[in-house]
């Protein structure tokens, strides 16, 4: 029950949103409940095993609404209720047209990317899946910048092929259990599917994941629809959004289609590591700010796509760890982004410059985020990627050396773009750029807290991961999830 809860209330309060038109009373009743609801994950990831939560939903089809939550789920609801308190405050100071349906919108979103983490029946895992894509189309195409409309287009376009597929391999797998059929994950895992039949499979479901993450070559979408949405849109899109490819690979692929996994292990790796070079260098290309951290964020991405597939206890527990640690940096960053964006009044780096003799506030904790951001020991990014290299080294060392690299580049073109935009002589146009403000500390300050304290203290994240990570190896020899 408490798991149904944890859905029902940002959809409770997203409802009650609407009935105001009041800037004000939404934006505490907004901030309000998803601080409840960061408080009520906090208790059931750490508290006494909440248990699962099951009952009969379409008993033609042999369909339930199933929930559950393991070592893996809890990362992603924590990381999803972590974040959604500062998406929100990210907007509290700006005048929005239809700032309930923003509001509610956001809010809709937490509850089916909460949905899309706990389901335990793939069928309710696609209805959440395809949920999550409904409002956010909206944050974008009402509330996105320049070109929106052909943009949330692509977008749509790019994830709604990517769900038909993940569909396709759902009723697949739905036909292919025993009986009267059935939906569940316990009885998709229970399934000896033949070696080509494997094959083949795998990439009908692995591209609805690779378009939601987004891995090379199905990245396409993601540079323009981040940097066209709006903040808020932008940090839930990279903040969690990206990670729920990563998530249905690990709940849906590796435990159903083991021997497909196998056979494309390698070119998966290959993919992702192409990805971390290819975005990294095309990130240091950039002029535009926020275009060069969303390719900084499909390197990261990358990488996180590469250790999955090495599927060894270093890159597991490294990626988990990342996936927590990058949701937490690239929303600080985007963040900055925006501040950046104000305080100069544009996102291209060749109109800035020494802004930090008018904001050292802001250039110190900009540097701190960067520092992150570019995995610098002592800092979250640090403990996840050197783990998920030391992962693909047991896989080759030459993999270990390509996933290296978004360490190396990411230092390039982060320093860089903090050198072109804070250091150096001041641009006469920012003569009158004010520094931070109470609210950015608000929103800053704890987040940078995150970076700095998980990357000196990771144990209580490991601690939540131990026992799913050591038994998830043995998936590929059994084919099925502990």
């Amino acid at each position: 029950m408490q798991l149904l809860m944890l859905i029902l209330m940002p959809l409770v309060s997203g409802l009650i949103i609407l009935m105001f038109r009041k800037a004000v009373i939404i934006r505490y009743i907004g901030l309000v409940s998803s601080l409840i609801i960061l408080g009520t994950t906090v208790f059931i990831v750490w508290g006494p095993p909440s248990g699962e939560f099951s009952t009969s939903w379409i008993d033609i089809l042999g369909i339930r609404f199933s929930l559950g939550l393991d070592g893996i789920s809890k990362v992603m609801v924590l990381l999803t209720n972590l974040i959604f308190p500062f998406i929100l405050l990210a907007g509290w100071n700006k005048e929005e047209t239809h700032s309930s349906t923003l509001h509610a919108l956001m809010l809709f979103t937490q509850a089916a990317l909460i949905g899309v983490f706990t389901a335990r029946n793939a069928f309710l895992f696609y209805i959440f899946w395809e949920l999550t894509l409904i409002p956010v189309y909206f944050i974008l195409l009402l509330w996105g910048g320049k070109n929106r409309k052909i943009i949330t287009l692509k977008f749509f376009i790019y994830t709604l092929a990517g769900s038909l597929f993940l569909l396709f391999g759902i009723i697949f797998l739905y036909l292919q259990t025993p009986g009267t059929h059935s939906t569940e994950f316990s009885a998709f895992y229970q399934l000896s599917l033949p070696a080509k039949t494997q094959t083949w499979l795998f990439w009908v479901l692995f591209i609805g994941f690779a378009i939601k993450m987004p891995l090379f070559p199905f990245h396409t979408w993601q540079p323009p629809t981040y940097t066209m949405a709006s903040t808020q849109g932008t940090m839930i899109l990279a903040g969690v959004m990206s990670k729920m490819g990563i998530y249905g690979a690990l709940r849906l692929l590796f435990p159903v289609i083991p021997i497909g996994v196998q056979f494309w292990q390698n070119t998966v790796i290959i993919l992702g590591l192409t990805g971390v070079i290819y975005a990294s260098v095309i990130a240091f290309r950039q002029s535009n700010l926020k275009m060069l951290i969303a390719y900084s964020s499909m390197a990261h991405i990358s990488l996180m796509a590469a250790s999955l597939f090495a599927w060894n206890n270093y890159a597991l527990q490294g990626l988990l760890f990342q996936v927590l640690a990058h949701g937490i940096t690239i929303v600080a960053l985007f963040y900055l982004v925006y501040l950046i964006g104000e305080k100069t009044g544009t996102q291209e780096l060749s109109g800035m410059g020494g802004l930090k003799i008018r904001t050292p506030r802001l250039a110190i904790l900009f540097l701190l985020v960067v520092l992150g951001s570019i995995a610098l020991p002592l800092t979250a990014g640090f403990i996840g990627e050197f783990l998920m290299i030391i992962g693909l080294y047991q896989q080759s060392v030459w993999f270990a050396i390509a996933g290296g690299t978004t360490m190396v580049l990411g230092a390039i073109y982060m320093l860089y773009a903090y050198q072109r935009i804070m250091l150096g002589e001041m641009n006469p146009v920012l003569q009158k750029a004010g520094d931070i403000e109470i609210l950015d500390y608000v929103v800053l300050f704890p987040l940078i807290i995150l970076i700095l304290a998980l990357g000196i203290y990771p144990q209580p994240v490991f601690n939540l991961i131990k026992d799913t990570v050591h038994s998830l190896p043995e998936i590929l020899n059994t084919g099925v999830l502990p």
